[in-house]
């Protein structure tokens, strides 16, 4: 069976992508970036069907662990996950003030609700930080937003093309945004595994005098000796949780859309 072939292979690909099920691993690995100099985000990778006040509490053990290790590094939060629920977003942040733990803001879901929690996040004083997606015409606009708040905007090609202009060169659009935080942005992380881009956009803020950093999918080839040879901090992605891990084939049988939901999730932000 073809479909089935194809589920068998990407469930054993996509566990690659992950240091664990436990946020325990992932403090693991990001304890070993750390001993090489490097700074890390721990993501959490949930269930498609898990809740969203589960998946909250999963944020704040992440910040706790962070906290508990002694490490600097950031918790990844998806507020489409959330529903957008402030009620269910503010306590985390109040915990991450707690144990002064950033709070990063994902570029998945609705990009305007995402960025209504982030000025609210600031308002209650949270460290925060952002994602734009470049593939999105409208983040031009939306860097002035955070440029304006001096938050760290951490810049993405993203895994939809832009509805209104779903051609745009990549590699272009990118180097665009990355001219538009140049000089301006509080810091910038550039968050591709691409040399022809990450290249340029590095050189491009160093030039504006713009404080930045190469981040990198730890499961993926890493650019790092652009970022050594530059002098640029490393910031590495590790991931965690239970994706791909929990779905037997036959569910996955019964719902294919799940492949195509793990599929994007995990390579899209670091293409």
């Amino acid at each position: 069976m073809p479909l089935l072939t194809a589920v068998t292979t990407f469930l054993g690909a996509s566990a690659r992508h992950i240091s664990g099920v436990r946020v325990a691993d992932a403090v693991a690995a990001a304890t070993l970036e750390a001993a090489a100099g490097h700074l890390a985000t721990l993501g959490y990778w949930p269930h498609p069907d898990e809740s969203p006040e589960s998946i909250a509490g999963n944020y704040r053990r992440a910040i706790d662990a962070i906290a508990d290790a002694g490490l600097v590094s950031s918790v990844s939060v998806k507020s489409d996950r959330l529903n957008y629920d402030w009620n269910l977003l503010s306590p985390v942040l109040q915990h991450s003030l707690e144990r002064k733990v950033t709070v990063h803001f994902d570029a998945q879901g609705l990009v305007d609700p995402t960025l209504d929690l982030v000025d609210r996040a600031c308002s209650l004083g949270a460290d925060v930080s952002a994602t734009l997606q470049s593939r999105l015409t409208r983040s031009l606009t939306d860097a002035e937003r955070l440029i304006r708040l001096r938050i760290p905007i951490r810049v993405v090609k993203g895994q939809d093309a832009d509805p209104g202009n779903p051609g745009m060169d990549r590699r272009r659009s990118y180097l665009a945004l990355i001219e538009r935080l140049a000089g301006r942005a509080a810091h910038v992380g550039v968050a591709t595994h691409d040399r022809g881009t990450a290249a340029p956009a590095l050189d491009m803020l160093r030039r504006a005098n713009t404080a930045c950093s190469l981040e990198q999918l730890r499961s993926l080839p890493r650019l790092d000796v652009l970022a050594d040879a530059r002098g640029i901090p490393v910031r590495a992605y590790i991931a965690y949780g239970r994706f791909g891990l929990p779905y037997s084939i036959n569910e996955v049988l019964r719902r294919p859309a799940i492949v195509s939901w793990m599929l994007r999730d995990a390579v899209a932000r670091f293409r």
